[in-house]
């Protein structure tokens, strides 16, 4: 007897999109550990860098085409960390615990307490190997909003520090 079965079970739209963000994050993790057994430390940390900075490009853009945004139209610190919210709360899992502090129209910091991600590369033993690739990740954004601008490392987790404080400056713009 053949048979098509269109039935499903259905999963209210938060359970799917966590269960995207946490396999995101789990591929992620997966992809750089292989690549690390692969091609060695050195080599995977270089490469995470260079794939997540393009990561980070792709995901702006289709956030940014959902909202309208233009390239170039985000030109001040809260509405960098108004969309930088709406990029988080897409792609990162609730485990991640942040905030944003403006200080100024060209200066603020965005502030980990807590890292699903440096939680689990402290599982692996070998935390001392792994490069974070967030601050790339950020720049991609940055690259793909149209932003001029740095980010600098204040504390972070790698370093013994209790927090994350990832400092954001725009650069004067026309």
């Amino acid at each position: 007897m053949t048979q098509i079965i269109k039935d499903k079970y259905d999963i209210n739209l938060a359970t799917q999109k966590f269960i995207l963000q946490m396999c995101w994050a789990q591929h992620d993790g997966q992809w750089f550990l292989k690549s690390k057994r692969e091609l060695g430390i050195e080599r995977a940390n270089g490469l995470n860098q260079k794939v997540i900075f393009s990561m980070g490009k792709i995901e702006a853009k289709h956030i940014m085409n959902a909202l309208g945004v233009k390239k170039g139209t985000i030109k001040t610190i809260p509405e960098l960390f108004k969309i930088i919210n709406t990029f988080m709360d897409v792609i990162i899992p609730k485990i991640m615990k942040f905030k944003f502090v403006v200080h100024s129209d060209k200066e603020g910091d965005g502030v980990v307490k807590k890292c699903f991600i440096w939680e689990e590369v402290k599982k692996s033993k070998k935390e001392n190997e792994y490069i974070c690739a967030c601050m790339q990740r950020h720049l991609g954004w940055l690259d793909a909003l149209g932003i001029e601008g740095e980010e600098i490392a204040v504390k972070r987790f790698p370093d013994g520090d209790n927090e994350c404080i990832l400092r954001f400056i725009i650069k004067n713009q026309n």
